[in-house]
This record gives structure tokens, sequence and C-alpha cells, in this order.
């Protein structure tokens, strides 16, 4: 029996109006059969969430350009359906969730679509308590979505998709803000729930290891929007190794291990691994320690019984936290423990319910604001909401200019700034028609350019490629080592293996653990599974490696 493509991508070509020479998607063909699921691959601005928008019919409908090609659906052209239809079919969950909201809670947001489709206020309410419990979002049903973290919106975002009942689902990084343990049970979650709806899925991803498994094809775009492989994962890794590495596409933790362990020693693997096991069945080499050495510096910043409540909701709880000048901190825990509110407490961007915050010994609501950030830099989860010019260029120089720097000087910064975050050429684009990846690498370029003595980072490799990733957090190690305080929101726990000589835990709005990675690591299983947390993949394999030598010795 002959399979009929649920979707039909036709040498479709896209050019935005403000680089008609340069195309964002080249000649892409490919088809998605029904019970399917796919992943595309590739850099940062290679036009993968661009791609999405052509799927579900946003392009061209609102597209400022050219569009050239064809979208079918079911065998039936994009441009045909009305406005709205193609959701039916087709769901889209965006790289950043807050676009795609319109309503003022989370009940109501879930219950806009369910309206679209005609579903009667009946049948409304079970629905729309089954899929916030497959998000396990039950108990913030009656929450303003304004409330909520990132994560908790990420996962709204999913619930309400997942309530469209759509037969083909499009992912844009959707676990990219979601814990460890939430990623985990959320790609448990969308397999059981295939098993029952029998849908499939498109998903554009950055952290590959839970979804292996699930992948039946794998597509890789490379920088200038051209498809150039298109089949079988693990057959794709092998045989594009070299580029995947050139261009920074991501690619499972154990392979990019396995290429670090290639790069090092005169070992070559026959067949790259792409799962944990695979990797521990080859004898491997002792791995050189990443503990980082202990500082004995001088007291940056402190935190005493900061206390915050927000519409009546205690969001923190009585903290206290010291912070040492030159310290690589990261902070963990689950989605909506408090990283996000306590970071812009002690950067004075919220102001505490009660207790203070000294930065070098003075308060900070006794500093001016403009003397306050020459000293604290921070960059926010969502990059759009520190950007207040036209350009990149006028983003990056603008606290420059506020600082009274000669032109020369200041076109000589943001040239090397630019550089270093890979921005080099987009100085005219105005911040919002950048790529989601591209914008975030701009909020930090704004930020190191006027070398602070404490950065504070929400997420910052949120949307980044391989290579965009390994640079950036190269630039915060350089600034580190130098005596620049970082500190780091992140659920990635191989960034805190490789990089964080200390790590705080949060869990409803306290701290609960403030210790050294390497002791963070030695924590009962069944507490880091409460925290939300995984272990890194280095870290798994050495457990393993223990375990097996004691084996072995008993």
């Amino acid at each position: 029996m002959i399979q009929t493509a649920v979707i039909k991508v036709d040498q479709l070509t896209l050019f935005f109006e403000d680089y008609p020479e340069k195309p964002v998607l080249d000649a892409i063909n490919f088809e998605s059969m029904a019970k399917e699921n796919l992943l595309i691959l590739g850099p940062s601005g290679c036009g993968k969430s661009t791609l999405t928008h052509c799927l579900n019919g946003l392009y061209p409908r609102e597209l400022d350009g050219k569009l050239t090609g064809d979208v079918f659906i079911n065998s039936k052209s994009i441009v045909e359906f009305a406005h709205g239809e193609v959701s039916h079919t087709v769901g889209v969950v965006f790289q950043d969730p807050e676009t795609q909201f319109c309503m003022f809670t989370v009940e109501d947001e879930i219950a806009f679509g369910l309206e679209n489709k005609g579903i009667l206020p009946s049948e409304m309410g079970k629905m729309i308590d089954h899929v916030l419990e497959l998000v396990n979002m039950t108990p913030f049903k009656n929450r303003s979505i304004t409330t909520l973290s990132g994560g908790q919106k990420q996962k709204l975002a999913l619930a309400c998709i997942l309530a469209m009942e759509p037969d083909i689902l499009v992912l844009d990084e959707p676990t990219a803000n979601l814990d460890p343990v939430a990623t985990l049970e959320f790609i448990d979650t969308l397999d059981q729930l295939q098993q029952q709806k029998e849908f499939s899925f498109i998903i554009i991803e950055h952290q590959l290891d839970g979804w292996v498994s699930l992948i039946d094809r794998c597509m890789m775009l490379n920088n200038k929007g051209q498809l150039f492989y298109n089949g079988n994962l693990r057959d794709g890794i092998n045989a594009h190794r070299h580029t995947l590495e050139q261009q920074g596409i991501w690619i499972p933790t154990p392979t990019r291990l396995a290429l670090n362990i290639e790069h090092q020693s005169d070992y070559t693997f026959d067949h790259l691994p792409i799962t944990v096991d695979e990797l521990a069945a080859y004898p491997l080499p002792t791995p050189v320690s990443s503990t980082r050495i202990t500082k004995s510096n001088p007291l940056a910043l402190k935190a005493e019984k900061l206390t915050w409540t927000k519409k009546s909701t205690p969001i923190i709880n009585e903290v206290d936290l010291s912070l040492y000048e030159g310290e690589f901190i990261t902070i963990l825990g689950a989605n909506g423990s408090g990283k996000s509110s306590l970071s812009k407490l002690i950067a004075g961007i919220e102001k505490p319910t009660k207790g203070s915050t000294y930065l070098y010994e003075k308060k900070l609501n006794e500093w001016k604001e403009r003397d306050l950030r020459t000293k604290i830099g921070y960059v926010f989860q969502n990059p759009e909401h520190q950007f207040i010019t036209d350009s990149v260029y006028d983003e990056v120089s603008l606290s420059l200019r506020i600082r009274g720097l000669n032109e020369a000087d200041i076109k000589e910064r943001v040239s090397l700034i630019l550089h270093q975050c890979q921005l080099t050429g987009f100085e005219e684009s105005h911040p919002y028609t950048l790529s989601q990846g591209q914008k975030r690498r701009l909020s930090v370029a704004t930020m190191i350019v006027d070398n602070q003595s404490l950065l504070i980072l929400d997420e910052p490799t949120f949307g980044q490629d391989a290579n965009s990733t390994k640079q950036l957090l190269s630039l915060l190690q350089e600034r580190n080592e130098t005596g620049t305080s970082i500190v780091m929101i992140t659920h990635d726990m191989e960034i805190v293996h490789q990089y964080a000589d200390r790590v705080i835990v949060m869990e409803d709005g306290k701290i609960v653990l403030d210790a050294s990675p390497t002791a963070l690591w030695e924590v009962p299983s069944e507490q880091l599974l409460n925290w939300q947390l995984e272990l890194p993949v280095q870290v798994k394999l050495d457990q393993r490696k223990q375990k097996d030598v004691s084996y072995v010795y008993s």
C-alpha cells in the first residue's frame, strides 16, 4: 500500500524583505508521512523556525518578503486553507511561547483554542484538566499567565496544542526552558500520547539525548538554508560528522564526548555512539577531572533574608546568599522554583518585599541606577525584554555612548563584541528581525561590552547552536578568569559540569543546596529527582565505570 505524505514541501525558497539577495530557505524538498517522527537539525539562523512558519500557514500570509515553491497538507496547498484552518491539522509550539498567548489565565488560554475548534463549553472543562495533568500544570489552572516562569509558559503552550489534538505536532525547541526531569517526562508523555492518538511530530531541538529513540528520520540544514541530508539519524551523524562539527549543529552528548575522545587521543570509533549505553560499551580512557580550583576572593554581593511576594503569592522566602569576586556560579532547580526571581532581586531589577542586598557593602537601593548598571549586567530569559533601539549596532553601543566614550573607541569595541558573538554583518538589522539564537547573542553582547564586574545570565544558551554556545561560554569563562563574577541560570547540566565552580539549587523559593558541582553529583538520586535534576552524561559514565571496577574487584 502506497503511503500518502501528510506534509509535502516542494522547492520551498524564501527571502526576507530586508535581505532580498540571500535566501533563508533554499529549494527545500521533503515529505512527512503519517505516524512518522521527523527531527530537523541545523545551526542557529539556518531557517529552522522559518520553516515551521511555512508549515502552519503563517507564511506566506504574514511574510514580509518572497516565497516560491509550495507546502501541501494532506495533498492540499497551504494557500488554499482558510485563515486559521491549518491549525486544526498542524499544531505548532513556537520557540518563544509568549508569542502565541492571547488570554490572561492558564485556563482561558487553553479554552480559547477549543472554542475556535467548536468544542462545547460543557466538554471543555474535562479536556482542559486532562491536558494540564499531562504537562504537570494542574495547580496553575487559575493562575495569570504573567506570573508563570519561562518553563511553565512553555508547558502551557504545549498543553494548548495538545488540547487541539492535531494530526501533526510541530515543536520548535519545546524543552529548551524545561528542567532536566521535566524534559524527560515530556518526551515520555509525548511517546505515550502517540501510542494512544497516533499523531506524528516534527521537532526542532538542540538537546537531543532524550529524543533519540523516538526519531524515525532526520533532516539536516546548513547555514545557507539548504537541505544536505535526509535519512536515518545515526547514519547522518556518521556520514556528516565533520560538517556537523564545522557548522555547529547539535549532536547527542555521548556523540560529542566520543568526538572529543577522538580529538584528544589516537582512538577512532568505527560507528559514533548516540546513547550513553553505546558509549559506555567502549573501553574509554579515564577522563580529566573538570573540578575547578576553589577561590578565596573578596565578597562582591550579599543578600540577607530576601523575601518577595507577588500578587499574594510567595515567590522568594528569606534567602541568604553571598557571591564572591571571580566565581562562576550556576543556579539550578525545577521550573517555578524561583531561579529567575532571585536573580532579578539580586540584580536590583525587582524590589524585595523584605530583606536587603548589598553590592560591595552598599545597599542596592542606595546605588544610582546608572552606576549600578556599570557594575551588574543582566541578560533576560527573553532577550526582547531588553532591546530598546532600532539596530544591532545601536543596541550594543548604547551603554558606551551613555558613558561618554568617543566614537572611535565605541566602534572598535562594538566591532570586537559583534565578531565574538557571531553578529558581524547584522549591524544595521533591527533586533526584532534576528533569529531567536541571534537575539540571545545580541542580549549577551549588550552586557559584556561594558565589562561589568558581575554578570547575571538567565538561560543564555537557549536557542544557540553548538558553535555559538561554545564561543559564548568561552567568552564568559575568559571574563571570569579576569575577575568577573558569573551567575548563570541554566538547565544544561553539561554546562554545570564543565564550567561551574559552585552550584545553587532552588526549591519553592528557597536555597536548598549551595555547594561545589562535585558535592551535587554525590547527592542521592532520589533527592536529585525531587529537585528535577539529572546527572551530566560524563558523570553517569564515571559512576558506571566505578561500579564496574568495584564489581570486578569484589
